[in-house]
């Protein structure tokens, strides 16, 4: 945990069902933006799944930003992800401090992929380690991850 790796942070392992380690790598860099342009249902409920989610988003800033900024393996945290992220911040913001990169905030709002309802999406509020319902009109942080 803590490590550089393909062009992020690591900040979750665990051994899959093929026997092998795998994880959950964060961006370095972050950006503010909304989630949706217009408020319209994606059906990107899976609270475990950023990358299905962040598939079926629409005229999102957010999601526009981590396609244009990462690779195509790049996508919008799921809720339970962003969950992994506050509760191993720890090694992350150690990296990202010896790096001189931005370290994640604990007093903003993260956007996940999760959508609540046509007119709100879940973001995860890193004060205090919870999700919160939010219009997707709303400017929050946007942090990209990948898995390997």
């Amino acid at each position: 945990l803590g490590q550089e790796y393909l062009g992020g942070i690591i900040f979750y392992l665990y051994i899959g069902s093929d026997g092998q380690q795998h994880g959950l790598i964060v961006s370095k860099t972050e950006t503010t933006a909304k989630w949706q342009n217009t408020g319209v249902l994606t059906n990107a409920i899976r609270s475990w799944d950023g990358d299905y989610n962040t598939n079926l988003m629409s005229d999102s800033p957010a999601k526009d930003w981590v396609t244009g900024n990462f690779s195509t393996d790049w996508y919008l945290p799921s809720v339970d992800e962003l969950s992994l992220l506050w509760q191993n911040r720890f090694h992350v913001n150690k990296a990202l401090n010896d790096a001189g990169e931005t370290l994640l905030t604990r007093s903003s709002l993260y956007w996940s992929s999760t959508e609540y309802v046509a007119t709100t999406a879940f973001s995860f509020y890193f004060d205090r380690g919870s999700t919160l319902p939010t219009s997707k009109g709303t400017i929050s942080l946007v942090r990209a991850i990948r898995t390997f």
